[in-house]
Protein backbone atom coordinates (compact mmCIF):
# COMPACT_ATOMS: atom_id res chain seq x y z
CA UNK A 1 0.00 0.00 0.00
CA UNK A 2 0.94 3.49 -0.56
CA UNK A 3 1.62 5.50 2.52
CA UNK A 4 0.92 8.85 0.89
CA UNK A 5 -2.82 8.26 0.28
CA UNK A 6 -4.86 11.45 0.78
CA UNK A 7 -8.58 12.11 0.57
CA UNK A 8 -7.98 15.33 -1.21
CA UNK A 9 -6.53 13.40 -4.14
CA UNK A 10 -9.85 11.60 -4.79
CA UNK A 11 -12.10 13.05 -7.54
CA UNK A 12 -15.14 14.87 -6.22
CA UNK A 13 -18.28 13.87 -8.09
CA UNK A 14 -21.75 12.72 -7.10
CA UNK A 15 -22.18 9.04 -7.90
CA UNK A 16 -25.93 9.08 -7.22
CA UNK A 17 -28.27 10.34 -9.85
CA UNK A 18 -31.91 11.22 -9.30
CA UNK A 19 -34.33 10.79 -12.22
CA UNK A 20 -35.78 13.95 -13.68
CA UNK A 21 -38.69 15.42 -11.67
CA UNK A 22 -38.66 12.46 -9.27
CA UNK A 23 -39.45 14.53 -6.18
CA UNK A 24 -42.16 16.44 -8.06
CA UNK A 25 -44.03 13.23 -8.88
CA UNK A 26 -43.39 11.40 -5.56
CA UNK A 27 -46.30 12.91 -3.52
CA UNK A 28 -48.78 12.14 -6.28
CA UNK A 29 -47.60 8.52 -6.50
CA UNK A 30 -47.90 8.04 -2.73
CA UNK A 31 -51.42 9.49 -2.71
CA UNK A 32 -52.50 7.18 -5.55
CA UNK A 33 -51.24 4.08 -3.79
CA UNK A 34 -52.78 4.90 -0.39
CA UNK A 35 -56.13 6.10 -1.77
CA UNK A 36 -56.51 2.99 -3.93
CA UNK A 37 -55.97 0.60 -1.01
CA UNK A 38 -58.93 1.96 0.95
CA UNK A 39 -59.48 1.76 4.69
CA UNK A 40 -61.72 -0.92 6.12
CA UNK A 41 -62.37 -0.88 9.86
CA UNK A 42 -61.82 -4.06 11.83
CA UNK A 43 -64.92 -6.19 12.42
CA UNK A 44 -66.64 -5.95 15.82
CA UNK A 45 -65.52 -9.49 16.70
CA UNK A 46 -61.89 -8.47 16.51
CA UNK A 47 -62.53 -5.53 18.82
CA UNK A 48 -64.35 -7.74 21.35
CA UNK A 49 -61.78 -10.54 21.27
CA UNK A 50 -59.01 -8.72 23.19
CA UNK A 51 -61.03 -7.95 26.36
CA UNK A 52 -62.62 -11.40 26.20
CA UNK A 53 -59.20 -13.00 25.97
CA UNK A 54 -57.99 -10.98 28.94
CA UNK A 55 -60.99 -12.15 30.99
CA UNK A 56 -60.74 -15.80 29.96
CA UNK A 57 -57.03 -16.21 30.73
CA UNK A 58 -57.37 -16.02 34.56
CA UNK A 59 -60.47 -18.20 34.48
CA UNK A 60 -58.71 -20.93 32.54
CA UNK A 61 -55.73 -20.69 34.87
CA UNK A 62 -58.01 -20.96 37.91
CA UNK A 63 -59.76 -23.98 36.40
CA UNK A 64 -56.46 -25.76 35.76
CA UNK A 65 -55.20 -25.06 39.29
CA UNK A 66 -58.50 -26.29 40.78
CA UNK A 67 -58.44 -29.54 38.81
CA UNK A 68 -54.84 -30.23 39.79
CA UNK A 69 -55.51 -29.41 43.45
CA UNK A 70 -58.58 -31.64 43.77
CA UNK A 71 -56.87 -34.47 41.91
CA UNK A 72 -53.92 -34.31 44.27
CA UNK A 73 -56.25 -34.10 47.28
CA UNK A 74 -58.13 -37.23 46.22
CA UNK A 75 -54.89 -39.16 45.61
CA UNK A 76 -53.50 -38.06 48.96
CA UNK A 77 -56.57 -39.23 50.89
CA UNK A 78 -56.35 -42.65 49.20
CA UNK A 79 -52.69 -42.91 50.19
CA UNK A 80 -53.47 -42.01 53.80
CA UNK A 81 -56.18 -44.67 54.01
CA UNK A 82 -53.78 -47.28 52.67
CA UNK A 83 -51.04 -46.31 55.12
CA UNK A 84 -53.40 -46.34 58.09
CA UNK A 85 -54.56 -49.85 57.18
CA UNK A 86 -51.01 -51.12 57.56
CA UNK A 87 -50.73 -49.90 61.17
CA UNK A 88 -51.33 -52.58 63.80
CA UNK A 89 -54.27 -52.18 66.21
CA UNK A 90 -51.94 -52.31 69.23
CA UNK A 91 -49.94 -49.36 67.88
CA UNK A 92 -53.14 -47.38 67.29
CA UNK A 93 -54.33 -48.06 70.84
CA UNK A 94 -50.96 -47.09 72.32
CA UNK A 95 -51.02 -43.82 70.38
CA UNK A 96 -54.59 -43.01 71.39
CA UNK A 97 -54.00 -43.84 75.04
CA UNK A 98 -51.04 -41.47 75.10
CA UNK A 99 -52.34 -38.50 73.10
CA UNK A 100 -56.13 -38.60 73.01
CA UNK A 101 -59.01 -38.19 75.45
CA UNK A 102 -61.49 -40.84 74.40
CA UNK A 103 -64.42 -42.80 75.73
CA UNK A 104 -64.85 -46.55 75.60
CA UNK A 105 -67.49 -46.23 72.89
CA UNK A 106 -64.84 -44.82 70.56
CA UNK A 107 -63.10 -48.20 70.51
CA UNK A 108 -66.17 -50.33 69.74
CA UNK A 109 -64.84 -51.23 66.30
CA UNK A 110 -61.56 -52.64 67.59
CA UNK A 111 -61.82 -56.37 68.14
CA UNK A 112 -58.37 -56.89 69.63
CA UNK A 113 -59.05 -55.58 73.12
CA UNK A 114 -61.61 -56.62 75.64
CA UNK A 115 -63.68 -54.24 77.76
CA UNK A 116 -61.45 -54.75 80.80
CA UNK A 117 -58.29 -53.70 78.95
CA UNK A 118 -60.01 -50.59 77.62
CA UNK A 119 -61.19 -49.56 81.06
CA UNK A 120 -57.77 -50.00 82.57
CA UNK A 121 -55.72 -48.56 79.74
CA UNK A 122 -57.79 -45.69 78.41
CA UNK A 123 -59.87 -44.39 81.24
CA UNK A 124 -57.00 -44.48 83.75
CA UNK A 125 -59.47 -44.89 86.62
CA UNK A 126 -58.75 -46.99 89.66
CA UNK A 127 -61.44 -49.32 90.99
CA UNK A 128 -61.95 -47.24 94.16
CA UNK A 129 -62.31 -44.01 92.18
CA UNK A 130 -64.88 -45.67 89.93
CA UNK A 131 -66.90 -46.90 92.93
CA UNK A 132 -66.85 -43.44 94.53
CA UNK A 133 -68.09 -41.92 91.30
CA UNK A 134 -70.89 -44.48 90.99
CA UNK A 135 -71.99 -43.82 94.58
CA UNK A 136 -72.08 -40.06 93.96
CA UNK A 137 -74.47 -40.32 90.98
CA UNK A 138 -76.61 -43.12 92.40
CA UNK A 139 -77.01 -44.88 89.09
CA UNK A 140 -79.33 -47.59 90.49
CA UNK A 141 -82.22 -45.13 90.99
CA UNK A 142 -81.88 -43.43 87.64
CA UNK A 143 -84.16 -44.60 84.81
CA UNK A 144 -82.50 -44.89 81.45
Amino acid sequence: MKNDFKLSDLPKRNIYEVPDKYFDRLPAQIMERTAGAGYSPAPWSAAAWKPLRMALAPLVLLLVVGVVYFTQLRDQSKEQAIHLATVADDDIMDYLSTYAVLETGDFAELSVTSEQEMTADFLNVSATAAEEELEYYQIETTDF
